[in-house]
């Protein structure tokens, strides 16, 4: 069973990683049945997630004056709605399915670094790519974006960066993959680098569609990057090539998340259904789902982690927001890494994954 469900998502947003390490976690009780599907790498964007737009602020009320010798007391300013989700698909390649963004600028900042650190260093290929070269990604990199066909395979995987040109990141950049690793890094421009199979990454014989994509991606690192604007994104564009819900729920055409890295993450979950009678069946589980959370997270802590969240519905969308508490926030990290299994150890020539 696939670990990182809907809810858990909503709930957990800073635990996005995990949608690439959920061959190797298992959750008993889930919310949600999932199954997770065989990927193909043929994308079928049936529902694309568009951007919603940033969230505007509020318009600033006028100040009273203040009669002779009387004081004003300073208004507490409103928290911050979520932010909102963004469409990452035209960043990553044509095939990739799950596409998650990191402003890295942002998660050193934040209360969770560590956390999110630990998350990174489970990733299949950390070792392969970052383990002995003296780079720290959240340290290094401004932004990273992660997509992939297929989130147990990973050859598929696709990364681009945006970082400094130092020779230490030139240096990184020149690394060779074990064989068996057919992806290569491409120095696109200085301060923009990217790992891919070699039919993405190369510049050679490139379409027009090609080489219109290349100049998407350079700007991948402009979204988020407002100072209010979320530290994690994602995109599964076509969450029925990956998953297939359970329990008579319909599922998804595809699914985004934005969560910002504050100590208590503001979080946007936007589902998209086929139709407006999914949402509403979805809408009408949501009780059930959320007891069903709490009764399995009960004995670590973390059942009242999603007891803010509201649920609306625009047609065939339905959107989950809220906070996640400090406290829990917190705990669910240190849950996550001590449950976390040791890293894969890089590919060695002839081994093929599972």
């Amino acid at each position: 069973m696939i670990a990182p469900l809907v809810v858990s998502a909503a709930g957990h947003a800073a635990l996005v990683a995990l949608l690439f390490l959920g061959a190797r976690l298992s959750m008993l009780a889930p919310p949600i049945p999932i199954e997770v599907r065989p990927a193909h790498r043929a994308v079928q964007r049936t529902a694309p997630v568009e951007r919603r737009g940033d969230a505007k602020s509020e318009a600033k009320p006028q100040k009273p004056r203040a009669g002779a010798g009387e004081k004003i007391a300073k208004p507490t300013p409103k928290p911050l709605p979520p932010p909102e989700t963004t469409d990452l698909s035209p960043f990553a390649p044509d095939d990739a399915h799950l596409v998650v963004l990191l402003r890295m600028d942002k998660l050193r900042r934040s209360p969770h670094r560590a956390g999110a650190e630990a998350l990174l260093q489970a990733l299949p290929d950390w070792d392969t790519l970052v383990a002995g070269s003296g780079v720290s990604p959240i340290d290094d990199f401004e932004a990273l974006l992660i997509a992939t066909a297929d989130p147990h395979d990973v050859r598929a995987t696709f990364f681009a960066a945006r970082h400094d040109d130092g020779p230490k990141m030139r240096a990184f950049a020149a690394r060779t993959l074990p064989d068996g690793d057919p992806r290569v890094f491409q120095r696109l421009r200085p301060g923009l680098t990217i790992l891919g199979p070699p039919g993405d990454v190369g510049r050679g014989d490139m379409g027009d569609a090609r080489a219109t994509w290349l100049q998407q991606l350079e700007q991948f690192d402009r979204v988020a990057r407002e100072e209010n604007g979320p530290a994690v994104l994602v995109t599964l564009a076509d969450a029925p090539a990956l998953i297939r819900f359970g329990d008579g729920l319909p599922t998804p055409q595809a699914i985004a998340i934005a969560a910002t890295g504050d100590a208590s993450p503001a979080v946007r979950v936007r589902v998209v259904f086929a139709n407006a009678a999914e949402a509403q069946a979805f809408a009408r589980a949501w009780p059930g789902i959320l007891q069903r959370y709490r009764e399995a997270t009960a004995m670590l802590g973390l059942s009242r982690a999603l007891d803010g969240f509201t649920l609306s519905i625009n047609d065939a969308d339905v959107e989950l927001t809220g906070r996640i508490p400090e406290a829990q926030m917190r705990l669910g990290l240190n849950w996550v890494r001590a449950l976390l299994p040791a890293p894969q150890a890089p590919l060695d020539a002839g081994t093929a994954p599972k």
